[in-house]
């Protein structure tokens, strides 16, 4: 793949934790490219790595060696800051904040002051928040709102690459629709996707680009986009362990 085109490029990656006063290394020489304007999943058992890899990918995690660009710029540098979106799978935000509070912080931290009112009107719309929900305490919404709401903020300000950890993760089936059709929407904009999910149904639909994670090394996936077996396909990679 020309590095042009490459909107997500890490190589060698390697990062690792301590416990128990013991190093345990989560990423050992990954290496991955996704193209601009793709929808790349990342799949694999619990445990091997994929939350760190956002976290390492968006400069919130360190690393221990290796190369990290996001669209030509290394992790947190302004530049970058401002063109990444990360959805994760799990937020808590302060007891006090509403879901208006939330939205607020978020086109705060994007947009510049002339577009805020612009900006904080879609990201309402695009999660469907009527003003009863803007006013109720963030925590205390439902795992829909939630998923709705963290979705909304990581999209203020329209970034090139969206990271979306575990997206479908407690939705009901009118939740998992709405997800899926915000996924293809970013996508249909030229934006970059890169997702994590253990829905692989749904991985098999929105997916151009499938790699599994397996012993800190990322296996990149033959499966067509769309494919009618791709599920039972990416189930059979994931619980089969590497040589």
């Amino acid at each position: 793949m020309p590095r042009s085109t490459a909107a997500v490029i890490a190589e060698g990656l390697r990062v690792s934790y301590r416990r128990r006063f013991r190093s345990h290394v989560v990423l050992d020489g990954l290496d991955l490219e996704v193209s601009s304007g793709s929808v790349a999943a990342i799949v694999g058992r619990n445990g091997e790595g994929k939350t760190t890899l956002f976290r390492a990918l968006i400069g919130l995690h360190p690393i221990d060696g290796g190369r990290i660009r996001i669209g030509g710029c290394a992790p947190g540098t302004a530049r970058d800051a401002r063109q990444i979106g990360f959805m994760p799978e799990l937020v808590t935000y302060p007891p006090s904040w509403t879901v208006s509070d939330v939205l607020g912080f978020g086109v705060d931290l994007a947009v510049p002051t002339e577009g805020h009112r612009e900006a904080f009107a879609t990201a309402v719309a695009r999660g469907r928040f009527d003003d009863q929900v803007l006013l109720k305490r963030a925590n205390r919404c439902s795992k829909g709102y939630r998923q709705r709401l963290s979705l909304a903020f990581a999209l203020i300000g329209e970034p090139a690459v969206v990271f979306l950890d575990e997206p479908f993760s407690g939705l009901d089936p009118p939740s998992r629709v709405a997800m899926r059709s915000e996924i293809e929407s970013i996508a249909a904009r030229s934006a970059t996707v890169v997702l994590t999910s253990h829905d692989l149904a749904e991985v098999g639909r929105l997916a151009t680009d499938v790699f599994v994670l397996d012993g800190g090394k990322l296996r990149a996936s033959p499966l067509a986009h769309g494919a009618a077996d791709a599920a039972e396909a990416l189930e059979a990679m994931v619980i089969t362990e590497s040589p």
